[in-house]
């Protein structure tokens, strides 16, 4: 898997300060920032964002992100900045010039595991494999379509 990072650093922003919410949330990533402002980063770690993602108990509305922004053996969403640099995940719309992420399966990789990594399902709060939901509490999918 490789994570790709992008964000523009605003007239109105501290350029440390961007570098450091881009790095509260990919440790390992190595920054760049070209001439223009942009900010580019690649890494190969997850670690801090799982680790985030649960720490908030956000696992179902990450993985509805994750999910939506899935297209061919990629997913992108994008991050507030802000939030970033207070160590907080916040799903952004891009409306403010967000850190916009894009997660890539490699050879071999399925982007929908790695979703599924990132943030699996839960029942109750507590992360469960998918055939435990579906054999739990009597379901059945007539119910479900409703």
């Amino acid at each position: 898997m490789i994570v790709k990072i992008k964000t523009r650093i605003k007239p109105t922003e501290d350029r440390e300060k961007v570098i450091r919410a881009v790095k509260n949330i990919f440790r390992d990533a190595e920054i760049e920032v070209d001439e223009d402002n942009i900010v580019t980063g690649e890494t190969k770690s997850l670690k801090k964002l799982k680790e985030l993602i649960r720490k908030q108990a956000i696992l179902d509305a990450a993985r509805m992100i994750l999910e939506k922004g899935i297209s061919g053996n990629s997913t992108r969403f994008v991050l507030n900045k802000q939030a970033a640099y207070c160590r907080v995940v916040n799903f952004d719309r891009d409306v403010h010039g967000g850190i916009d992420v894009k997660v890539i399966a490699e050879e071999g990789e399925d982007i929908r595991a790695i979703v599924k990594d990132i943030a699996p399902r839960t029942k109750d709060g507590k992360i469960v494999e998918e055939e435990e939901i579906l054999e739990g509490d009597n379901f059945s999918y007539e119910q479900y379509r409703g």
